[in-house]
C-alpha cells in the first residue's frame, strides 16, 4: 500500500494527478479499516488529507458559512457560528461516534465517504450545502451535496477529485433549524432514522414560510420530504401542526420502508424523534404544545 500525505492544496493536486481505481483519499480516516478490511483490500494507493491545515476552518464570508474540508465534528460543535446558524449541524455532530472520533473525523470525509446513515449529510442538505472540488488539473468548481451522495458508499467523484471546502447560505431572519436521530444505544450509535429540519417563519414568529425537511437512514442515500414539508408550509405553530408534523412522518416511513421488516418499528419511532426535533425548532415559541401533547 502506497501512502502520500500532501501537506498543501499544491501538493494534493500532484497525488491526484496519478489517482486511480485502487486509489482512497481520507481526511481523518476513521472508517478506513472497516472499508479496507470489508472489501479486502490489500494494495493500492491512500492519500490522507489530513496534514492540509489550510483546510481546517469555519469562517462567514460573503452571506455564506465556508467550513475547510478538514474541520473536525468537536470543532463543528464548538463553532459559536455554526451554533447560530446551523444547529442543525452542530446537534448533529454531537451524536456522531465518540469523543474520540468527533476529534479526528471531519466533514470532508464524512461526505466523501456517503455512508446512508450519515448524521451530518441531512443536516447540510437542508442548509442547502454546496462542496468545493479539486481535480487533478487544479481546477476547482461547486457541486451540490445531494449531487455527491449517489447511495450507500457510492458518491460521483472521480478518482482525481478531492472535496475542499463546504458552503451554504446564512438563512438570516426568521430561519430555524434542528436535527434529531434514533440508534440502537443513546450513544457512539448508528442511526435507525435520523432528521434534519429547516424552516423560515414569518415576521409574527407565528407562520411557517418554507420548509426543508430531510431524512437518513431510510434508504441508500438521505432524502428531501415532500410530504413533511406539504404538511408544515403555510401553518402556525401548535399543538394541530405537531400532529400533521409526526402524521405526515409517519406517512413517510410508510411510503420509504413499505414492507420492509423494520417498517412498524420506525413508524412509531418516528413519532417520538418528531416531538424531539418539533421541540428544538420551536419550544421556545410554543411550550405548550409539548405539554398538551403529553
Amino acid at each position: 500500500m502506497l501512502f502520500k500525505a500532501p501537506n498543501d492544496i499544491e501538493e494534493l493536486v500532484t497525488a491526484l494527478k496519478d489517482a486511480d481505481a485502487n486509489t482512497y483519499l481520507i481526511s481523518g480516516g476513521t472508517d478506513l479499516i472497516i472499508k479496507l478490511r470489508k472489501n479486502r483490500i490489500y494494495s493500492g494507493t491512500i492519500i490522507d488529507m489530513k496534514g492540509i491545515r489550510s483546510l481546517e476552518y469555519i469562517r462567514e464570508e460573503s452571506e455564506h458559512i465556508k467550513l475547510g474540508a478538514n474541520t473536525t465534528f468537536t470543532q463543528i460543535i464548538n463553532s459559536p457560528v455554526l451554533q447560530q446558524h446551523a444547529a442543525c449541524l452542530a446537534q448533529a455532530a454531537g451524536q456522531i461516534g465518540s469523543t474520540q472520533i468527533r476529534n479526528v473525523a471531519t466533514v470532508g470525509g464524512n461526505i466523501g465517504n456517503a455512508f446512508a446513515g450519515a448524521d451530518c449529510i441531512p443536516a447540510l442538505m437542508a442548509m442547502d450545502a454546496q462542496v468545493k472540488v479539486i481535480c487533478s488539473k487544479g481546477e476547482t468548481y461547486v457541486k451540490n451535496v445531494a449531487d455527491i451522495i449517489l447511495g450507500s458508499g457510492k458518491n460521483s467523484l472521480r478518482k482525481d477529485e478531492a472535496i475542499i471546502e463546504i458552503q451554504f447560505p446564512i438563512q438570516g431572519a426568521g430561519g430555524r433549524t434542528a436535527f434529531g436521530k434514533i440508534g440502537s444505544r443513546s450513544r457512539v450509535t448508528i442511526a435507525k432514522i435520523n432528521i434534519a429540519a429547516f424552516v423560515r417563519l414569518d415576521g409574527s414568529k407565528k407562520r411557517i414560510e418554507e420548509a426543508r425537511i430531510f431524512l437518513g437512514a431510510l434508504g441508500p442515500r438521505a432524502f428531501r420530504s415532500e410530504i413533511v414539508e406539504e404538511a408544515m408550509v403555510g401553518r402556525t405553530i401548535s399543538p394541530e401542526l405537531f400532529n400533521s408534523f409526526a402524521a405526515a412522518l409517519t406517512a413517510q416511513v410508510d411510503a420509504a420502508i413499505a414492507g420492509r421488516s423494520s417498517q412498524e418499528y420506525k413508524r412509531e419511532a418516528i413519532r417520538g424523534l418528531a416531538d424531539e426535533v418539533f421541540c428544538k425548532l420551536f419550544g421556545d415559541l410554543s411550550q405548550e404544545v409539548k405539554q398538551d401533547e403529553r
